[in-house]
């Protein structure tokens, strides 16, 4: 008798802790614990609903319905619901999550917790979202709350939208205007771009700051938008940076060729067309500012960059290109009309660094002391020369690097050809001013350049020579023992 109730309670025991196990599991308990806390706050707080319907009585979609929809499924806290569908996105690797009907999502607003329920009506088809705000909180923070649910959707848009290119066309005769508009499918990134990484990272901070700036702007009386000046040598990377500021902000961009530009007032026009969040491009502005036989006037082209037909839109940024800008007047300069001035040098040591690792996937080689060795002595070459030697040599990074030391030696060569045969009558006028610039008052010094050149060559004979030795001594020793 003994043993069989021992048994039982034995049975009992098992039974017991099978159930208790089970509760105690950590999913279940944290389901529990939240049906129980939503129980207390329905009994404890005082609610208002509202609800958005997806249609109107006329079955057209209600606008509301998608902003909050979107805005919804943007939120964290739909992980944490007990139920969400899982979608594919846009982009193939892309995957939403996307709430199912009459489950809850949280969401805090100037420390007002409110609920959200998707339900189904009676009717098929007929959906709604159902906002649950507290009372207390709904005369407070209501009217903010649904402003941020635009302004959230906005930059939700913004970010998914297609980028796309406008260009001027040489007249307005067609019916949609002046602009024509394309795709804009350039595979750069501000990750992509090579550059100064400090210098990147406070671009990109500048760019964001601009983004949340309109009541700012808007404090100061100034017109919301940007303008930033990119100037140096063809193949520097100025058009590929703004590839990479386009898609960073996720703006249209119109790039206005002024040569298809008929005056002033149509420039104007041209500049009425354009909408907000739009990189407006004005490439070589040097050039066009000294080209004599354009029918833009300087002071258009200054009104265009900000005048005040430029305050007719905002939330836009203006980019222009230069080759150099010391032959460009201070009243194009002057802050207001360019807020940020970025150098794009020629490839030098770390850059070429930059470039071998993403094109070549090396980050240290043999031959890279060499590299910089003939950077020091002044040979250089812009970054899409050397970009494009890797690309076509990319199966071979050692002949890479190669035919980039023997385009460095050439362009070093060049160099002192240019000047040998300019010495004595000035700068020749193939060569730009800056890049025969030395010392003080702009005087030449041929001499030095011959001397950075021959000790090169010399160098480099040193350098074979020794290579030849070590072979020879190698080849000496290998005899020595076999014979042994």
């Amino acid at each position: 008798m003994f043993s069989f109730v021992n048994f039982g309670i034995l049975i009992l025991s098992i039974v017991f802790l099978g159930v208790v196990s089970k509760f105690l599991s950590r999913t279940s308990l944290i389901h529990s614990l939240k049906r129980v806390w939503r129980w207390l706050q329905e009994k404890c707080y005082v609610y208002q609903f509202y609800k958005v319907p997806k249609f109107n009585e006329n079955m057209q979609e209600n606008q509301l319905y998608r902003k909050v929809s979107t805005y919804l499924n943007s939120l964290p806290s739909v992980e944490d619901s007990d139920f969400a569908n899982l979608f594919s996105g846009t982009k193939p690797t892309e995957i939403n999550l996307v709430l199912d009907e009459n489950q809850i999502v949280t969401d805090q607003f100037l420390g007002a917790r409110v609920f959200w329920r998707s339900e189904n009506g009676e009717r098929e088809g007929e959906k709604s979202l159902v906002l649950k705000i507290r009372k207390n909180d709904k005369r407070r923070v209501l009217v903010q709350y649904l402003q941020h649910i635009h302004q959230t959707f906005d930059e939700i848009e913004q970010k998914l939208k297609e980028v796309r290119l406008f260009v001027n066309a040489d007249d307005g005769t067609e019916r949609n205007g002046r602009w024509r508009s394309t795709s804009f499918t350039h595979p750069a990134t501000m990750e992509t771009m090579v550059m100064d990484a400090d210098l990147k990272s406070k671009i990109k901070s500048d760019l964001e700051n601009f983004l949340k700036s309109r009541q700012y702007y808007h404090r100061l009386g100034r017109v919301w938008k940007r303008s930033y000046l990119l100037y140096g040598a063809a193949g520097t990377g100025k058009s590929t940076f703004i590839a990479a500021m386009a898609k960073f902000l996720s703006y249209d961009v119109y790039e206005i060729n002024l040569h298809k530009v008929r005056n002033d007032a149509d420039l104007k026009y041209l500049l009425l067309q354009t909408t907000k969040k739009s990189l407006l491009v004005i490439e070589d502005l040097d050039r066009h500012l000294e080209d004599k036989s354009t029918a833009l006037s300087l002071s258009g082209v200054l009104n265009f960059m900000d005048g005040i037909f430029s305050s007719c839109g905002e939330e836009r940024v203006m980019v222009f290109t230069m080759n150099s800008k010391e032959n460009v007047g201070a009243s194009v300069l002057r802050p207001g009309r360019i807020d940020v001035h970025i150098n794009f040098p020629l490839c030098d040591f770390s850059a070429f660094k930059n470039l071998a690792n993403s094109h070549l996937g090396l980050k240290e080689h043999k031959l890279f002391p060499q590299v910089e060795e003939i950077f020091q002595t002044g040979a250089t070459l812009s970054q899409a020369e050397i970009g494009e030697i890797m690309i076509s040599n990319r199966g071979s990074p050692s002949r890479a690097l190669k035919t980039v030391i023997t385009a460095l030696q050439g362009n070093l060569a060049s160099r002192v050809g240019k000047r040998l045969s300019g010495s004595g009558s000035g700068r020749t006028q193939e060569e730009p001013e800056e890049a025969v610039k030395e010392g003080q008052n702009g005087i030449l010094h041929p001499m030095k350049d011959i001397k950075n050149f021959y000790g090169l060559l010399r160098n480099r004979s040193s350098r074979k020579a020794s290579m030849d030795k070590f072979e020879i001594d190698l080849n000496d020793r290998e005899n020595s023992a076999h014979g042994a």
